[in-house]
């Protein structure tokens, strides 16, 4: 009996791994031969090189980036429907409550109206370009329902049909990825209310060595002006060859910071802010008990970001052409935050790399022009503390008077639990991301305002010359950048285009 229970157990296993093996085998792409496409108004040829990388030739534009479309849901349709769903705030729907407070806070800030709103706002020959990509993605799931990625069929759904504002939702994505900074904000405010006016500055100083860069080190201190000194009062900033040290101990009114004038801003910045986030649930409520319930555990919280580019004149090299590097540093994933594509059509010849869901090339170049981007980073996020109505939820006060605050109603199906209905409120500087009784805090982000969310890429792949590029990206409101570039002819610039607030003080 022992040994068939055993055979029995084995036949099963080996059935399960024979199915897993030909279900993972059956989703992947096809490489050679013809496939017929729905949508395309001419034969298309797609190429991949030996990593894999697609090179699509196309008799029209339109034709070219739906085939980008079909090619990426070939390889990344998974990830394109997680980042959808990210956007939306529908990641529990398929993995359950463990991504439900993510789900929560997405739909607070509104990203999939944001997104909505954007489509009709945008060009006419850019949204027909998102149009065509989606009709591209949705080619692919309409001719492979039975062979879908093996992720699909894992957890038992369907993907739906792509949209253009789900292109537009995974440019949110990234733009809530890099340009968030309202955590900070309340880490600085549970400093200022525990440090001294000094100490804090030490912290958060309005310069930094970085200001005045040196192409090779030097002995001793770096003095600069201080930007606000009327005179020559200068200021001592660390060498790159100078040490410092961080103390973090166990209670703030014993926080030492030693040889303060040699600090190492960016470490003493990090270290500092984690020491404020320790136990933060509790310590939050010294500045307002609303507090407490939106400061994050500090793991993962670190300062030791940065990317970097640079491009050198023609000048200055052997081959008297410009030289471009760009290095974005992103957090590594699996799959790869970028796809890599070539795209060939009448007016458009470009190579670089894309996100997964985003028609055209984010990075690359075309024929005459090289461009890159790393994140600049501004502050383009306030919080505005509103007083709510007791006794009415709904209604907020604006100098004395109480008016009716913006209301729907969110439901969050959630796999394998129960699903939950959210009330999201918005006040006049945006969506309302915490509350606490009385009062809540509200977000204003300039990627969640009118007409925020453009779509320069067309142009911007398309250009051929430095002032060309200027005029695709003046249109370019965020996530900021720090874009550079270099042409065939030997020019070289920089530019980094955004909206970012102007704000009283």
């Amino acid at each position: 009996m022992l040994v068939s229970g055993l055979v029995v157990i084995l036949l099963i296993a080996g059935s399960l791994a024979a199915w897993l093996h030909w279900r993972a085998h059956a989703c992947l792409p096809q490489l050679d031969g013809a496939i017929q496409v729905a949508g395309l108004r001419a034969p298309v040829e797609v190429s991949r090189d030996a990593r894999g990388v697609p090179h699509i030739r196309a008799r029209s534009l339109e034709d070219a980036v739906l085939a980008q479309g079909y090619v990426t849901a070939q390889d990344r349709l998974w990830q394109m429907d997680l980042s959808r769903r990210l956007a939306q705030g529908e990641l529990s729907e398929i993995l359950g409550k463990r991504t439900l407070d993510l789900d929560i806070e997405n739909r607070k800030l509104g990203l999939a109206q944001a997104a909505d709103r954007a489509v009709p706002e945008i060009d006419a020959q850019s949204r027909e370009v998102l149009a065509a990509y989606a009709r591209g993605v949705n080619a692919f799931i309409a001719s492979h329902k039975d062979r879908l990625p093996i992720e699909f069929p894992l957890l038992r759904y369907q993907p739906r049909a792509w949209r253009e504002a789900d292109s537009i939702g995974v440019a949110l994505n990234m733009a809530k990825r890099l340009n968030t900074s309202w955590h900070t904000d309340l880490m600085r405010e549970r400093l200022r209310s525990k440090l001294t006016p000094q100490l804090y500055a030490d912290l958060f100083p309005d310069r930094s060595p970085l200001d005045h860069p040196v192409a090779e080190p030097v002995a001793g201190p770096v003095r600069v002006a201080h930007p606000e000194a009327s005179g020559a009062l200068p200021s001592e900033l660390p060498s790159t060859k100078s040490s410092c040290r961080f103390a973090t101990p166990a209670k703030h009114e014993n926080v030492m910071l030693s040889e303060a004038k040699h600090l190492c801003y960016f470490n003493a910045n990090a270290g500092m802010l984690r020491f404020a986030q320790h136990d933060i649930s509790g310590q939050m409520a010294d500045v307002d008990p609303m507090l407490a319930t939106l400061a994050e555990p500090a793991d993962g919280f670190d300062f030791a970001l940065g990317s970097n580019n640079w491009v050198v004149s023609g000048a200055h090299t052997q081959s008297g052409k410009p030289l471009l590097s760009n290095d974005p540093h992103l957090s590594h994933s699996v799959p790869s935050v970028w796809y890599q594509v070539e795209l060939e059509a009448p007016g458009l010849h470009v190579a670089g790399v894309s996100l997964p869901g985003g028609p055209l090339v984010v990075i690359g170049h075309n024929d005459r022009i090289a461009w890159g981007m790393t994140n600049t980073g501004p502050d383009v996020q306030d919080l505005y503390l509103e007083t709510f109505k007791p006794g009415d939820p709904n209604k907020y006060l604006v100098k004395g008077r109480w008016i009716d605050a913006e209301v729907h109603e969110e439901h969050i199906n959630v796999r394998a639990a129960v699903d939950v209905r959210l009330t999201v409120r918005a006040t006049r500087h945006g969506p309302v991301i915490g509350e606490d009784g009385k009062y809540s805090l509200a977000l204003k982000w300039t990627a969640l305002q009118p007409r925020a969310l453009a779509f320069t890429f067309l142009r911007m792949n398309q250009a051929q010359n430095w002032e060309q590029f200027k005029d695709a990206i003046r249109g370019f409101t965020g996530p900021e950048q720090n874009m550079v570039y270099a042409d065939v002819d030997g020019n070289i610039g920089y530019y980094a285009p955004a909206w970012v607030p102007i704000r009283k003080r």
